[in-house]
């Protein structure tokens, strides 16, 4: 067994690499989603800058420090601000010193792929973003973390700790699969387009795209996009890798695999928490989700995955203090 605190160290690591490029991938769909004719006068119906700093549930940090919604703000905010502890660089740079902590349990390709990204996204300002275009800034750090899960992947053992850092990248992903669809729903349901009108359609589309899952989904459903089809998608389906299925899939393996020495006593609370949460997943439909009330629903799978993260939290990592 490992040490607690190595074991919280490689759980962090995987779980800030995953939401720098979650944070990046959302930023990127928004920006665009703006300049694309396509759109419409998306602004007319919601701020989608707001939105966003919403779906990453940083509303109170922002609004703490800011007083309106402003593109470079939230932009700012989002990718460089080290006050915002969700921030593209504060999460890559908790990463990096998670990554220094466990150093000798993590091969010198993941380490390098790690420093590299953190130094890069440091030497970056607003003015170079805004200049440059945010799609840069955003391809660079997908294309990092995407690096940095690949040294991870290919260079180490697939021991104890790599199902650690698998535990904490499962739970970020799964948590964050939930605020993109609530998000993005509430925009499409509550504003006066047509469903499957333009705007309609465009928005399904970005929501895809924000989790790199357009061409999957043509495969599965080739007549295009509507509500029914991404929810089921996005929440229930087994075969994409960044749907909430898949997440919860592997957040059972890999906790399983990593607690295997552990007390049943230890092993019990989280384990019973995530399965049922994986049962109740496979058993619904799309159509049941929408009727029940999907941000009730993706609500209470949020408050579920809280629920895991706690226990988790107290039964393995008695002496960590939990980061946000």
């Amino acid at each position: 067994m490992l040490l607690s605190r190595v074991a919280e160290s490689m759980s962090w690591l995987g779980r800030y690499v995953e939401r720098a490029e979650n944070t990046a991938r959302l930023l990127e769909v928004t920006y665009h989603g703006k300049l694309d004719p396509a759109a419409g006068d998306l602004a007319g119906a919601t701020n989608t800058w707001e939105a966003l700093v919403a779906t990453l549930g940083a509303t109170a940090r922002y609004e703490a420090s800011h007083d309106r919604y402003d593109e470079t703000d939230v932009i700012a905010f989002l990718t460089l601000d080290r006050n915002n502890t969700s921030s593209i660089v504060s999460s890559i740079g908790a990463a990096r010193e998670n990554a220094r902590s466990v150093r000798n349990l993590i091969s010198s390709e993941t380490w390098m792929a790690i420093n590299r990204l953190y130094h890069t996204v440091s030497k970056a300002s607003i003015h170079l973003i805004t200049r440059d275009g945010l799609y840069e800034f955003c391809d660079t750090v997908r294309t990092g973390t995407n690096l940095c899960a690949g040294a991870i992947r290919q260079t180490s053992l697939h021991d104890e700790g790599l199902h650690w850092l698998w535990v904490g990248a499962s739970l970020e992903r799964a948590d964050m699969v939930t605020r993109i669809v609530d998000s993005k729903y509430h925009v499409l349901m509550n504003g006066d387009e047509e469903v499957g009108g333009p705007l309609d359609r465009f928005q399904w589309v970005a929501l895809l795209r924000s989790v790199s899952g357009w061409e999957a989904y043509l495969q599965l459903w080739p007549l295009g996009p509507d509500a029914t089809g991404v929810v089921d998608f996005l929440l229930l389906n087994p075969m994409f890798p960044r749907s909430l299925r898949a997440a919860v899939d592997e957040l059972l393996r890999s906790l399983d695999a990593a607690t295997a020495g552990a007390e049943a006593s230890l092993r019990n609370e989280p384990m019973r928490l995530i399965t049922s949460l994986q049962n109740q997943l496979r058993f619904n439909t799309p159509e049941s989700l929408i009727e029940a009330g999907l941000h009730e629903q993706l609500a209470d799978v949020q408050r579920r995955l809280a629920l895991v993260t706690d226990s988790v939290q107290r039964c393995f990592f008695w002496a960590a203090a939990g980061a946000a």
